[in-house]
C-alpha cells in the first residue's frame, strides 16, 4: 500500500514539479504587475491571483513599450492563483510523505516547508475572509458604518419610522445586469436604463445638445453624465465614480420618473447628486440614492479634530491625523484615540489608518477599515519559514567555516604551485593604498583658511522642508539645471556656490550662464537654440518667452500620466526655469532661521515685518541681504553688453568687496555658532560632506581595485591581489563613513529613496566582497565588487540629477522601526543577488576566453556564488516579510500586490528557483551559474522596472527616463547567457582541462 501511495505521490513531489511550479508563479506575478498599469488593483486581484484560471495576454510581458512590440495580438490561458497554490501544497506535502524523515539536519528545511504550506492557506483565507471599507467623517460628524468604494449599491430607503430607516438594496451585480427590479414591499418597480462602473460629469446641460441627457425627474435631470474608464494601480486616492440611470415605474404602469444617480460629488455651487433624491408615490415619500456598499457596525466614531502638516515650505505631506472619539454600548466602550500615518487603531477585530483626507478644505477624514481574519497567519508562518533558512543555511556554513579552519577544505591557490614559493611583498600594497588615502584626504581638506565664499556655503535655509547649507542648495539645484556641480563661465568653471551668489546678487548676470540642459531636438528647435549644443542660458531660452509659455500651457493641460516625451521635457524645462526664477527672486526662500522667532520665515516677510517696524531687526534676513549688497554691482555703469547682448560685469568684485562679504559672514556665523549651535554643526558637517564627496571617490578607488584585481590575474598575484584588498578595505571604510554622515545628516535609515538604495547596493557589495575575499584569496571577489560597486554608484551620481538625495520623506514613508529594517534588508537582499550575477558573469567569461578557469576555480567560484545565493535568499525573503509587517502595521494588511512588493517577491521566487534547480539536478555546474546570472535581470527589474510603470503604493522614485537603460543591461546579461550555452569546446577552459581542443571564439 505504502509503495503504491509512493508511486502515485512520486510525480507530485518532484523537484522539478516545484520548478515548474515556481516559474508559473513569477510568470502570474509578473504579468498581474504590469497590467495594474491599466487595471485597478482589485480587479487584478480577482482576474490573476484569486482565481482558477486566467487569460494572459502576450503584450503583458512588455509593459514599458509604448507601440511596436507592446501591440502584438493573441493571449494563452494560464493557471491562476489558486490554482497554482493548490499545486504547490500537494508538492509540498507530497514530497514530505514520501521523504519524511525528521533529524536535526532537516529542521530547517521542515521549518520551512511548513512556514510555506500555511503561508498559502494564509493567503486564502485573505483572499476569501478580509475585507475592506473606508469612513469618511466630517469634522464634527459622527459614523457608523464602512463604505467598500470597490462595489456600488443603489439604496430605496423608506424615511417612515420614526427611529430608523427601512433600505431596500440593490446589489451591483444586478445594476451591471440591467435588471428591472420588482420588490414586494415597494409599490413601483425599477428599471436600471444604464449603469456606468466608473463614470464622469461634463457640466450643466443645455436643451438639445446632447441625446444621452435623459434624467427627467431629481437633481441630476440638468447634468450630463459620460462613461469613463476604470483607474488603474494601486492609488487609494483614486477611486471610480459609478453612476446610472433609474426609471421608476408605478404599478399601474405610470412614469415616476427617470433619475440620474452617482457617488459624484460637485463642488458646492452646483447640484448635491450625490446625496438621497426624493420622490413620492402617492403620498409617500421614498429616497433613492446611488452610494458605495456599506456595512453597519455596533460602533460609532465621532471625528472631533482633523489635522494635516506639511514640511514647511512645501505641499509634502509630514502627517495626518485624526482625533476621533469612539463609542460602542455593547462593550462599554466610550474613548478618545489619535489615529495618525502609520498609527492604526486596532478594535472589534478590525484596524482603522488614516488613508486620506479633503485636499481643499482639511472638512473631513478618510479612514481605511480592514478585517482580516487570517492577519495573524503571516507572522506565524514567515517567523517559520526565517528560522528554517537561519538554521538550514547557518548550518552549512557552519560546516564549511569549520572544514575550512580545520583544513579538511583547500582552497585552490593562483596558479601553479611551487615547491618554494617565497611570501609575496607588501610594499605594493603598501604604498598603493598610501597614495589612495592621501588622495582622498587632500580632497576632503583643500586647506585650513577659510574665505568668504566658505562662510556664505555654511548659511543655512530651509528649503523643500529641510534645513540644508546654501552650499548644498546651489549643487542640488545645478545639478538640476544641468546635471552637472559646477558651471562654465569664459571657459572658467566656477564651483555651485559661486553660482548661486550671482543668482542672488547678479541675476541678470547669471541669466546669461549656461546652465540650462536641453537634449530634445524638437525643443531646441521651437526655441530657435543651436542643436549642436546641450547647454543654454536663461536669456536665449526665453527669446521665444511666447511660443514656449504656449506650449507649457498645452502640455500642463494633459494629464501626467498621459503626456508623450516632448510634452514631459516641456514641463520639465517649465520647472526648471521657475526654479531659476526662485533662486534669483529669493523673498519665498526660508533664510531667517528661529533666532527672532520660534519657526523659519521667508526672507521677504521677515523683512517686511522689520520694515513695518513691527519685529525687531531679524538678524538671518539681515546678514543674507549685506552679504548678497556686498558683491552686488553698485551702480548701473559697472555693467557692459557682452558680446551675445547680454548684461556682463565691467569689474568684478574688488579686495575690499570680498573683505567686506568675509566680514559679514563670519560674524553671521559666529552668532549661528551661539544661538543656534546643532544647527552650525549640521551645516559645517553637510558641507565637509559634500566637498569630501565620498561616493564619487570611492567610484575611483573601486575602477583601482578592479584594475589591481585583473592585473594580479596576469602577473604578480600576490602583491596586487593584496593591494586590491587594501584598496578596498579603504574604500569599505570611506563608503561606511559616507552613508553613516547621511544617516546623521538626514537622521533616516540608509535606504529612504531610489538615490540611496543605489548607494547602499554598492557598500553591500563590498562589504560581501571583502568577506569573499578574506576566506577566498584569489581576487575575484575583488574585481566583482569594483564591477558591482562604480555602476552602482554611477547609477547613484545620475539620479541625484532630480534633486536634493536627502529631501523630507512623505507621510506614508514616515520611519518606523518595521519600515527600517525592511528596506535595509531587503536591499541587501537586492545586492547579494547582483552579487551572485557578477560572480557567475566572472566564470562564464572566464571560463569561455581564459584558460585560467581550472577545475578547481571553477568549483571555487560555484562554491562562492551558491553561499552568495544562500544569503540573497534570506535576505530577500526576511526583508519582504518585514515589508509585510510594516504594511500590516501601518495599514492592516500583510499583503497588498503592489508593484514593488511583487518586484521584491520575484527576487525570491527566482533564489528559489536557483537552489531548487541545483538540488534537484536540473542542472549543473554551468547552467547553475547562468541562472545566477539571470538573476540579474529579475533584479533589475524589480529595482527599476516596476519604478518605470508609474504605479503603486510606494509613492517614490518613479522615473520613466531610464528605460533604455534598463533594456541595455538585460539584453547584455541575454548575451552573457547565450554565450555561457556554447558547446563545451568553445570553453577555453573547458577544452583544456578535458583534452579539447578549444574553437576560436
Amino acid at each position: 500500500m505504502k509503495n503504491r501511495l509512493n508511486k502515485i505521490l512520486k510525480p507530485l513531489a518532484s523537484l522539478k514539479f516545484t520548478v515548474a511550479l515556481l516559474v508559473l508563479g513569477m510568470i502570474l506575478i509578473f504579468v498581474g504587475t504590469t497590467v495594474q498599469g491599466e487595471m485597478g488593483i482589485w480587479d487584478v486581484q480577482r482576474r490573476f491571483f484569486h482565481s482558477w484560471v486566467t487569460i494572459v495576454e502576450w503584450r503583458l510581458f512588455f509593459p514599458l513599450w509604448d507601440w511596436g512590440i507592446k501591440n502584438i495580438p493573441g493571449a494563452i490561458p494560464f493557471p491562476g492563483g489558486y490554482t497554482l497554490i493548490l499545486l504547490l501544497l500537494l508538492n509540498l506535502l507530497a514530497a514530505h510523505t514520501i521523504r519524511f524523515n525528521f533529524t536535526w539536519k532537516r529542521s530547517g528545511i521542515l521549518l520551512i516547508h511548513g512556514g510555506l504550506i500555511l503561508l498559502l492557506v494564509g493567503e486564502v483565507v485573505t483572499a476569501e475572509g478580509a475585507r475592506e471599507g473606508q469612513m469618511l467623517i466630517d469634522v464634527g460628524g459622527s459614523s457608523n458604518f464602512t463604505s467598500d468604494v470597490r462595489e456600488a449599491e443603489l439604496a430605496i430607503i423608506d424615511p417612515s419610522p420614526a427611529d430608523y430607516d427601512d433600505e431596500i438594496i440593490i446589489p451591483a451585480a444586478r445594476l451591471a445586469r440591467r435588471d428591472t427590479i420588482v420588490h414586494p414591499e415597494l409599490p413601483f418597480s425599477v428599471r436600471i436604463d444604464e449603469f456606468y462602473p466608473n463614470s464622469d460629469i461634463l457640466g450643466p446641460q443645455q436643451a438639445g445638445t446632447r441625446k444621452d441627457a435623459r434624467a427627467t425627474a431629481g437633481t441630476g435631470k440638468d447634468i450630463t453624465l459620460i462613461p469613463a474608464s476604470k483607474f488603474s494601480g494601486t492609488d487609494a486616492s483614486s477611486v471610480d465614480q459609478p453612476s446610472a440611470y433609474v426609471t421608476l415605474t408605478n404599478s399601474d404602469g405610470s412614469a415616476i420618473g427617470t433619475y440620474l444617480v452617482t457617488t459624484i460629488e460637485l463642488q458646492p455651487q452646483f447640484p448635491p447628486i450625490n446625496q438621497p433624491q426624493m420622490f413620492k408615490v402617492g403620498d409617500k415619500e421614498y429616497w433613492l440614492q446611488l452610494r458605495f456598499k456599506r456595512e453597519y457596525k455596533p460602533y460609532t466614531i465621532h471625528l472631533t479634530k482633523f489635522t494635516h502638516d506639511v514640511y514647511q515650505g512645501t505641499n509634502t505631506p509630514k502627517n495626518f491625523a485624526s482625533l476621533i472619539h469612539l463609542t460602542d454600548p455593547t462593550q462599554n466602550v466610550d474613548r478618545e484615540v489619535l489615529i495618525w500615518m502609520n498609527h492604526p487603531l486596532r478594535y472589534a477585530g478590525q484596524t482603522f489608518y488614516q488613508s486620506g483626507f479633503d485636499k481643499q478644505a482639511d472638512r473631513f477624514t478618510i479612514l481605511q477599515v480592514v478585517k482580516n481574519p487570517g492577519w495573524l497567519i503571516p507572522y506565524i508562518s514567515c517567523s517559520m519559514v526565517a528560522l528554517g533558512l537561519l538554521i538550514h543555511f547557518g548550518m552549512h556554513l557552519m560546516t564549511f567555516l569549520s572544514r575550512l579552519r580545520d583544513g579538511r577544505l583547500t582552497l585552490p591557490q593562483h596558479g601553479k604551485p611551487k615547491k618554494i614559493q617565497a611570501k609575496p611583498s607588501m610594499v605594493p600594497a603598501v604604498v598603493i593604498t598610501a597614495l589612495c588615502a592621501i588622495y582622498l584626504m587632500a580632497l576632503a581638506f583643500p586647506g585650513s583658511e577659510q574665505s568668504g565664499i566658505d562662510m556664505f556655503a555654511r548659511v543655512p535655509v530651509s528649503f523643500e522642508g529641510r534645513t540644508m547649507p546654501l552650499d548644498s542648495l546651489a549643487r542640488n539645484s545645478l545639478r538640476v539645471l544641468s546635471g552637472r556641480s559646477q558651471v562654465t563661465v569664459n571657459d572658467e568653471s566656477k564651483p555651485a556656490i559661486s553660482w548661486l551668489l550671482d543668482v542672488f546678487s547678479r541675476p541678470q548676470i547669471a541669466a546669461g550662464y549656461k546652465v540650462f540642459r536641453i537634449d530634445l531636438p524638437d525643443i531646441k528647435n521651437l526655441l530657435g537654440l543651436d542643436e549642436n549644443q546641450k547647454l543654454f542660458s536663461f536669456d536665449e531660452i526665453l527669446n521665444k518667452k511666447d511660443v514656449l509659455s504656449q506650449q507649457i500651457d498645452l502640455a500642463m493641460n494633459v494629464p501626467e500620466k498621459k503626456r508623450d516625451l516632448y510634452q514631459r521635457k516641456i514641463v520639465e524645462l517649465y520647472g526648471h526655469l521657475s526654479l531659476f526664477n526662485h533662486l534669483a527672486q529669493p523673498d519665498d526662500l526660508y533664510l531667517s532661521p528661529p533666532l527672532e522667532s520660534t519657526d523659519w520665515r521667508p526672507l521677504g516677510k521677515a523683512m517686511e515685518g522689520v520694515a513695518a517696524d513691527k519685529l525687531p531687526s531679524d538678524p538671518g534676513a539681515s546678514a543674507f541681504l549685506q552679504m548678497i549688497g556686498a558683491v552686488a554691482p553698485r551702480a548701473p555703469e559697472e555693467m557692459k553688453a557682452g558680446a551675445s547682448g547680454m548684461p556682463m560685469p565691467n569689474t568684478l568684485p574688488d579686495a575690499a568687496m570680498l573683505e567686506e562679504f568675509k566680514s559679514i559672514a563670519s560674524r553671521y556665523q559666529a552668532l549661528l555658532q551661539s544661538r543656534l549651535p546643532d544647527v552650525s554643526r549640521m551645516m559645517d558637517a553637510e558641507v565637509l560632506f559634500n566637498r569630501a564627496d565620498p561616493f564619487i571617490n570611492c567610484m575611483a578607488l573601486y575602477v583601482i581595485v578592479f584594475i589591481l584585481a585583473a592585473v594580479s590575474w596576469l602577473k604578480w598575484h600576490g602583491p596586487m591581489s593584496r593591494a586590491a584588498l587594501w584598496v578596498l578595505v579603504l574604500a569599505a571604510v570611506v563608503h561606511t563613513l559616507g552613508l553613516g554622515m547621511r544617516v546623521y545628516l538626514q537622521g533616516r535609515p540608509p535606504v529612504t529613496n531610489l538615490y540611496s538604495s543605489a548607494v547602499f547596493i554598492a557598500w553591500g557589495a563590498v562589504i560581501f566582497c571583502v568577506g569573499l575575499e578574506l576566506i577566498y584569496r584569489n581576487g575575484v571577489a575583488s574585481a566583482a565588487a569594483g564591477a558591482i560597486a562604480f555602476p552602482s554608484l554611477l547609477i547613484a551620481h545620475y539620479l541625484s540629477g532630480s534633486g536634493d538625495t536627502m529631501q523630507m520623506l512623505q507621510a506614508v514613508l514616515d520611519t518606523n522601526i518595521w519600515l527600517a529594517t525592511h528596506v535595509v534588508v531587503v536591499t541587501l537582499g537586492y545586492t547579494a543577488t547582483f552579487l551572485s550575477g557578477f560572480l557567475a558573469i566572472a566564470y562564464v567569461l572566464g571560463g569561455v576566453a581564459t584558460t585560467a578557469m581550472t577545475s578547481d576555480v571553477r568549483k571555487t567560484l560555484v562554491r562562492m556564488v551558491y553561499g552568495v545565493v544562500c544569503f540573497a535568499m534570506l535576505f530577500s525573503f526576511v526583508g519582504t516579510v518585514l515589508g509585510g509587517i510594516w504594511a500590516d502595521q501601518s495599514w492592516g494588511r500583510f499583503w497588498g500586490w503592489d508593484p514593488k512588493e511583487n518586484g521584491a517577491v520575484l527576487i525570491v521566487l527566482w533564489n528559489a528557483i536557483i537552489l531548487h534547480s541545483r538540488w534537484g539536478g536540473l542542472v549543473q555546474e554551468r547552467g547553475f551559474m547562468l541562472l545566477a546570472v539571470a538573476g540579474n535581470i529579475v533584479t533589475s527589474w524589480s529595482w527599476f522596472g516596476t519604478n518605470m510603470l508609474g504605479i503603486g503604493l510606494h509613492s517614490y522614485g518613479f522615473m520613466d527616463s531610464a528605460l533604455f537603460w534598463l533594456v541595455a543591461f538585460d539584453a547584455l546579461q541575454l548575451a552573457i547567457i547565450a554565450v555561457g550555452l556554447l558547446p563545451v569546446e568553445w570553453w577555453r577552459s573547458l577544452a583544456s582541462t578535458q583534452g579539447l581542443t578549444a574553437k576560436p571564439a
